[in-house]
C-alpha cells in the first residue's frame, strides 16, 4: 500500500499508520466519510481518498448480527468448501483415499486382534465410520480419523480381563468396545461444547512422550508373544489358578522370560522375514529424496503376501494362528452403549483415558499440520469432531478414533480436503460388505509384525527426548518421563498414565502457587529501583554493572550494584494475589526478612537482624486484583508486623484493588501506620519550616494511605526520623 493511503503516524516511527480500524463502531463511522483527512499533507483528496470498504477488516459484530451463512460454516466446516469443490480436488483426494486404505486396513487389523484384543469388525468400522462424521465436523483439511495403536491398547487392556473372567458363551466383546467408545465420545463432545480445549496447554510434553514410549514397549511385549505362538499357552497358564495371572507387561516379561523355549519355530520364522521387509522398506523411504516412495504400501503388500502363502502352504495347519472366519450378522446390528450402567462403572476409567489420550494426540497432530499448512485451528471444534464421531461409532460397535499425525502426513501430499478420509472409509465399508472373506487365512504373527513396527516408531523418538531434557537440565520433565514409563510396564497403561498425570498436576499447581516478589534496591545517585537479587558482572576492578542476562542464581543482596535502605525492606509484588500465591508470599517475605534475599536456601544461618527491618515497603503497582484470601492473608500479615513495631507502606495501589483493601479492613491498618510515622504532624511542621530538607516532605502521600511513588515513602520515613529523632 503507498504512502499516500496512510495516515501521517504521531508516534516516533517513521512508518506511517494504516487507516484500516479493528472496532466497528470506527469503521462505520469512516465508510461514510470523506478520507482525505487521513492521508498525507502533501496528497490531493480527490485522488487519493480511501475506499473504506475495500480495507475493511473482518466484522467484530455479536453473534446475534451474524448471517447464518457465515455461522454455519464454522460450526460445519464442510460447508466453507463443499460449495467450491472441483474434480481437481476429487482427483487429489481419490488418490490419497487409495493411498490410505492400502496401509490402514492391515493396521485395523493388528489393532483389533493384538491390541483391543476384540473381533476385526471392531477395527475396521472404526476405520470405515469415522472418516465420514469428520468429513462434516472436521476442520483440518489434511487429518484422517480411525483407530490408533495406544488407544486401542488401552481398550485391550480394560477388555481383556473381563473377557477372561466371563465365562459366559453369548458374551459379545463388541459390547464393551460400544461402552468405551460412547463414553470416550461424550468426554470429549462434552469439553469441547464447555469450551476446555485449553486443556492441551497444561500437560507437559514428557508425560504425553513417556506414556508413547511405555506404549512403544508394551506393545513389542504383546506382539512377541503372537509372533513366538505362546498365546495359547499364555492363556492356559492365567486359567490356571494355581499359576501366575499375566494382566500386566511386567507379568508378560516374566512369561516370556520362563517359557521363551516353547515358542513356535515356523511363526517366529514368518514373523521374523516379514519384520525385516518392512524394516527394510521404511529405511529406503527415509534416505530417499523421492516424495512418492512415501506412498509404497509395504504393510499391505507383507500382509497380502503373507496371506497368500499362508493359503497355499497351509500354515494354519501346521500351527500357525490366523483370523479365520469373520463372524458378522446378516443385518448391521447396532448396540446401545447405555444399556448397561455396570459396564459403564467398571470401563468409565478406561473411556475416560482413551479420550485424554486421542485429544493430545489429535491436538499434537491438529496443531503440526496447521503449523505446517498455515491453518487457523480451533481446538474446541475438534474436540466437537472427535467426539461426535466417537458417539456415532460406539453404535456400531467400533474402536475409538482419533487422528493421526503420521497417516495425515502422507495424505497431505496429495489430499486436498477431508473427503480423501470418507474415499477411505468409502472403500474400508465396501471390503466389510464384500471381501471379508479374503481375511481367512491372514496369519496373526504378522499382523503382530505390523503391529511392533508401530510400537518401534513410538520408541524411537525417546533417546532424542531423554537427551534433550538432560542437556537443557529438565529435571521434572526426566522424572514425570520415567515414572510414566515405569508404572506402565510394571502395572498398566492406566497407572502409568494417572501417576504421570498426578506428578504433572503437582508441578502445574506448584508453579501457580510460588510467589514471585522482588526485593527492591536502589541504584546509587538515583530514584531507580531494580530486583536486588539481578546478578552483577564484573567489568573490571572498579566498575561492576548489571547483568540482567544472568541465570538468576544469586542468592544474596548485591551490595556493589545497588543500595540497600538501611531499616528498609521494599518489596516488589508483581502480579495478582489469590489464595494460591498469598501463602508463599508470606513465606518468601519471611525469607527475606531473614536473609535479605528470596532465594536464600532456608537453612542457610540468618544475615539480617530483627533490628534492620523496621518497614516494609509494599510496590503493589503490578498487582491488579485481590481475592478475599489473599486479603485476608494480607491482613493478617501487617497485623503480625504491627505487633512487632515493624510499619508497613503500600506504593502505587491500583484503583481495582482499593476498594478490597478498604473492606477488608487493610487500609485503615496501613493509616494506622501512617499515622505513627506523625504524618500530619510533619505537614504542619513542614509548612511552617525554613528547612528544605523538612519542607520536601510535604504533600508526599497520594490519595489515602498510599504513596505514588517508592521515594515519597522514604522521604517520609526520613522526615520521621529526622524530625522526631527516632532511629
Amino acid at each position: 500500500m503507498s504512502s499516500s493511503r496512510r495516515i501521517a503516524s504521531p508516534s516516533p516511527s517513521l512508518r506511517p499508520i494504516s487507516a484500516r480500524r479493528v472496532h466497528n463502531s470506527e469503521r462505520q463511522q469512516l465508510i461514510h466519510t470523506d478520507t482525505s483527512k487521513y492521508t498525507d499533507d502533501s496528497s490531493s483528496s480527490d485522488t487519493n481518498s480511501i475506499n473504506y470498504k475495500q480495507y475493511a477488516p473482518a466484522s467484530t459484530v455479536n453473534l446475534e448480527h451474524l448471517e447464518w451463512s457465515d455461522i454455519l460454516p464454522y460450526y460445519l466446516p464442510f460447508l466453507s468448501w463443499i460449495g467450491h469443490y472441483s474434480f481437481r480436488y476429487f482427483v487429489g483426494d481419490l488418490i490419497g483415499g487409495l493411498t490410505l486404505v492400502f496401509f490402514q486396513l492391515p493396521l485395523s487389523l493388528s489393532y483389533a486382534t493384538t491390541l483391543a484384543h476384540v473381533p476385526v469388525i471392531s477395527g475396521l468400522y472404526s476405520l470405515g465410520i469415522a472418516p465420514f462424521i469428520y468429513l462434516v465436523f472436521g476442520s483440518v483439511p489434511q487429518m484422517v480419523v480411525g483407530p490408533e495403536a495406544p488407544i486401542s491398547l488401552v481398550v485391550g487392556q480394560a477388555v481383556e480381563p473381563l473377557l477372561h473372567h466371563m465365562k459366559k458363551k453369548h458374551l459379545d466383546p463388541l459390547d464393551y468396545v460400544s461402552v468405551i467408545t460412547f463414553l470416550s465420545g461424550a468426554s470429549l463432545l462434552g469439553f469441547g461444547i464447555g469450551r476446555l480445549g485449553f486443556l492441551d496447554n497444561v500437560l507437559s510434553g514428557s508425560l504425553l512422550k513417556g506414556f508413547i514410549a511405555g506404549v512403544g514397549v508394551v506393545m513389542n511385549i504383546n506382539s512377541l508373544i503372537i509372533v513366538l505362538g505362546l498365546e495359547k499357552l499364555m492363556k492356559d497358564i492365567s486359567d490356571d489358578p494355581s499359576q501366575m495371572d499375566i494382566h500386566s507387561p511386567f507379568d508378560k516379561v516374566v512369561f516370556l522370560i520362563k517359557n521363551a523355549g516353547h515358542f513356535d519355530p515356523l511363526s517366529a520364522k514368518i514373523s521374523a522375514i516379514g519384520f525385516s521387509i518392512i524394516i527394510l522398506c521404511r529405511i529406503i523411504k527415509k534416505r530417499s529424496k523421492n516424495s512418492l516412495v512415501a506412498l509404497f504400501p509395504e504393510i499391505m503388500i507383507v500382509v497380502g503376501g503373507a496371506t497368500i502363502f499362508c493359503q497355499y502352504f497351509r500354515w494354519d495347519l501346521d500351527g500357525v494362528d490366523i483370523i479365520g472366519k469373520v463372524k458378522t450378522k446378516e443385518s448391521l446390528t447396532f448396540y446401545n452403549p447405555l444399556s448397561s450402567w455396570k459396564l459403564i462403572k467398571q470401563l468409565g476409567t478406561s473411556g475416560f483415558l482413551c479420550a485424554m489420550l486421542g485429544f493430545f494426540e489429535s491436538t499434537t497432530a491438529s496443531k503440526s499440520l496447521g503449523t505446517r499448512f498455515d491453518l487457523p485451528i480451533s481446538t474446541n471444534r475438534e474436540l466437537v469432531a472427535l467426539g461426535s464421531l466417537n458417539l456415532i461409532g460406539s453404535l456400531f460397535g467400533a474402536l475409538p478414533a482419533f487422528g493421526g499425525y503420521g497417516r495425515s502426513k502422507i495424505n497431505a501430499i496429495s489430499a486436498k480436503t477431508t473427503m480423501s478420509g470418507a474415499i477411505m472409509g468409502l472403500l474400508t465399508i465396501l471390503t466389510i460388505q464384500f471381501l471379508l472373506g479374503y481375511l481367512y487365512f491372514v496369519p496373526k504373527c504378522m499382523l503382530s509384525v505390523v503391529t511392533s513396527v508401530i510400537g518401534i516408531s513410538l520408541i524411537e523418538e525417546a533417546p532424542y527426548e531423554l537427551a534433550f531434557y538432560w542437556r537443557t537440565g529438565g529435571k521434572d520433565e526426566l522424572i514425570t518421563f520415567a515414572i510414566t514409563v515405569l508404572t506402565t510396564l510394571l502395572f498398566s497403561i492406566e497407572g502409568g498414565i494417572a501417576v504421570g498425570l498426578v506428578y504433572s498436576l503437582i508441578r502445574v499447581i506448584k508453579n501457580s502457587t510460588a510467589s514471585r516478589i522482588q526485593i527492591l534496591g536502589r541504584i546509587p545517585n538515583s530514584n531507580t529501583f531494580v530486583d536486588a537479587d539481578i546478578p552483577v558482572e564484573e567489568v573490571d576492578d572498579s566498575i561492576s554493572r548489571l547483568n540482567i542476562f544472568n541465570d538468576m542464581r544469586q542468592t544474596s543482596l548485591n551490595i556493589a550494584a545497588i543500595e540497600e535502605v538501611e531499616g528498609c525492606l521494599i518489596i516488589k509484588i508483581p502480579e495478582p494475589l489469590n489464595f494460591t500465591n498469598s501463602s508463599d508470599l508470606v513465606a518468601r517475605l519471611k525469607r527475606v526478612e531473614m536473609y535479605g534475599s528470596t532465594r536464600a536456601h532456608p537453612a542457610s544461618k540468618r544475615s539480617r537482624d530483627q533490628e534492620m527491618t523496621r518497614y516494609v515497603i509494599f510496590d503493589v503497582d503490578s498487582m491488579n486484583s485481590i481475592d478475599s484470601s489473599a486479603a485476608q492473608t494480607m491482613k493478617n500479615l501487617i497485623t503480625n508486623y504491627q505487633r512487632r513495631g515493624i510499619r508497613s507502606l503500600f506504593v502505587r495501589v491500583s484503583s481495582n484493588v482499593k476498594p478490597i483493601l478498604r473492606q477488608a479492613g487493610i487500609r485503615d491498618l496501613l493509616n494506622h501506620d501512617v499515622q505513627e510515622l506523625r504524618y500530619n504532624e510533619i505537614q504542619e511542621f513542614a509548612s511552617h519550616s525554613d528547612n528544605e530538607p523538612v519542607r520536601s516532605c510535604r504533600g508526599i502521600l497520594g490519595n489515602g494511605p498510599y504513596f505514588e511513588h517508592i521515594s515519597d515513602a522514604l522521604r517520609l520515613i526520613d522526615c520521621f526520623e529526622m524530625v522526631y529523632g527516632e532511629v
